[in-house]
């Protein structure tokens, strides 16, 4: 047989394969993706839930933000150093980003390090993300991650770009302490991991008689919140 003759089958056969792929239904077509089981971690969810109280309405909190829909290329460079410019940033997203709620204007964005931000490859990505940030003028604020986060901590460190926070008004953080549980909370629950939130109140410690919300699951969730007078 002829390389010719060859040549004109594998056509045919190459041409068949296109006509019938052009002609399954939307439902024979292999789509090969499953559903994650939530946008955020739990730690993510967790500094969310910490981050929202501090914010309350002064800001828009937006989450997982594709870097390259808050950084762009400069102007004047050329095709090929854009497209190279873009590609590092492409892939890459913030872990929050905070909004000015009159028209969403970039405030700040946060970067929630873990362990995993230790590795050789994550260090070389937080420092090119650090760089870039400070050459387009983005604030970029760095929040260890912990089990349990100190809303004064957090207030400070976004202080500066949220004016209408008020410092004076934070309360003191509430550490572990024993206390007296009373009647749960009917429409208060915890954001680590949503069980109903109870008041108590500190017998020692600095902030003895001081009233606080602490999650119904203590010990497993050992989230506490001060309550704000």
């Amino acid at each position: 047989m002829s390389w010719i003759v060859i040549a004109i089958i594998i056509a045919v056969v190459v041409a068949l394969i296109i006509i019938l792929s052009k002609g399954k239904s939307a439902d024979e077509i292999d789509y090969p993706y499953r559903k994650l089981d939530a946008l955020f971690t739990p730690a993510e969810r967790s500094f969310l839930g910490v981050l929202m109280q501090v914010v309350g309405n002064d800001a828009q909190v937006f989450g997982k933000v594709r870097v390259a829909d808050v950084l762009a290329t400069k102007k004047g460079m050329s095709a090929s150093d854009r497209q190279k410019a873009f590609n590092k940033i492409s892939s890459k997203h913030f872990d929050f980003i905070l909004c000015s709620k009159k028209d969403l204007s970039v405030l700040c964005a946060i970067e929630l390090n873990d362990s995993s931000h230790n590795s050789k490859k994550r260090k070389n990505r937080d420092v090119f993300l650090e760089g870039a940030c400070k050459a387009a003028g983005v604030p970029l604020v760095q929040v260890a991650a912990q089990a349990t986060y100190n809303l004064n901590d957090i207030r400070k460190s976004i202080s500066s770009f949220l004016p209408s926070l008020q410092l004076s008004k934070v309360q003191p953080a509430i550490k572990e302490e024993t206390t007296e549980p009373t009647l749960p909370s009917d429409n208060k629950t915890c954001p680590k991991c949503s069980a109903i939130m109870v008041k108590k109140v500190a017998k020692k410690g600095k902030n003895i008689g001081s009233e606080f919300w602490s999650c119904s699951s203590f010990p497993k969730c050992k989230h506490i919140e001060p309550i704000n007078g």
